[in-house]
């Protein structure tokens, strides 16, 4: 999309809301061109939550073999959810 300055004026918040959904603005301003368009996320914020185990699987599977069998179903079913 390309707006001069004076459209940007007319239709500031429209425009903005078009930047937020990813579109990129170009401004035309006294010969000059402007980018508009939102910053790219932390890598923290496009991070994928997984389910991990901190201790040794081995030592579940001695005290509580029970256990690790339904956890092993818990995260297949996880997993095909995906």
């Amino acid at each position: 999309m390309s707006v001069t300055a004076t459209q940007l004026r007319k239709d500031l918040y429209q425009t903005l809301d078009r930047a937020i959904q990813g579109e990129s603005v170009e401004i035309s301003y006294k010969g000059a061109t402007i980018l508009l368009q939102p910053a790219a996320g932390s890598k923290l914020s496009r991070a994928v939550r997984r389910p991990t185990l901190l201790v040794n699987p081995d030592a579940i599977v001695e005290s509580d073999g029970d256990l690790m069998a339904e956890l092993e179903q818990k995260w297949q079913r996880e997993a095909e959810s995906l």
